[in-house]
């Protein structure tokens, strides 16, 4: 771990890791240095969970980054736990008065950091990445139907404010902080829990802010199987938000 112990973090930047592609650390130096020409004069740390990875992380790619990042934190563990239990183990890990989080490959237009951070700054608990439709043209069908399902699910039964809740790329102040570390879900249902978690909680603002991908963004097919361990999370998300006292 790298880190500067004098420095006041104004934001942490957390990625989760598993099995990123080849050049992934090149790709993260290269994004973060666009980050931190969005954000003049904030102090930022960039915070990398390894989620069990055996493949295309080590040593090396580490310290690739440890070498041209002033404020980083690596933590790695095995074995694979999932994305849910990823973010909760780099947010408890996270030291700033403000966090965001997103996905290895920096997917979404960078300039929706810098209006999440914004937003925070005003005064948001939450601000929850919600894709835009030109998104759902870029989709496999089984992905297109994963995310439709996610929609109609969210909108019967969890009675969020907003629909998709799975953009992967979300801020949070010291509120929304410890509503993410109440979460249970391992995989990627732990978002759906999260946000499920933080409409049901009084006070507490709650703000959707629109993103786009980055060009050139391939996003992986997703399994049947994966499919059905995702319905039987929701399954347990619904059970768990509405046996649970706000």
């Amino acid at each position: 771990m790298s880190e500067n112990k004098n420095t006041i973090v104004d934001l942490d930047i957390i990625q989760p890791c598993y099995n990123p592609l080849p050049g992934w650390e090149q790709s993260v130096w290269l994004h973060y240095t666009d980050v931190m020409e969005l954000l003049p004069g904030v102090a930022v740390n960039l915070i990398i969970v390894n989620d069990g990875s055996v493949k295309n992380i080590d040593d090396k790619t580490v310290q690739f980054l440890k070498e041209r990042i002033k404020d980083f934190q690596y933590i790695s563990y095995e074995p694979n736990r999932g994305k849910g239990n990823a973010l909760r183990t780099g947010i408890k890990a996270s030291k700033g008065r403000l966090q965001i989080y997103t996905d290895i490959d920096f997917p979404y237009e960078l300039i929706h950091i810098k209006e999440i951070y914004e937003l925070l700054v005003q005064g948001a608990d939450i601000v929850s990445g919600v894709r835009k439709k030109n998104y759902y043209q870029t989709l496999s069908p089984q992905r297109w139907l994963a995310s439709k399902m996610s929609q109609i699910l969210n909108r019967l039964f969890l009675r969020l404010p907003f629909n998709d809740t799975q953009s992967g790329l979300k801020g949070i102040n010291r509120k929304g902080r410890m509503i993410f570390l109440r979460t249970t879900i391992e995989r990627y249902l732990a978002d759906t829990e999260f946000l499920a978690l933080a409409a049901k909680t009084r006070k507490l603002k709650l703000v959707p802010h629109e993103v786009s991908l980055r060009e050139g963004i391939i996003l992986s097919k997703m399994s049947f199987n994966t499919f059905m361990r995702e319905f039987r999370n929701f399954i347990t998300v619904y059970s768990i938000v509405f046996k649970r006292k706000a």
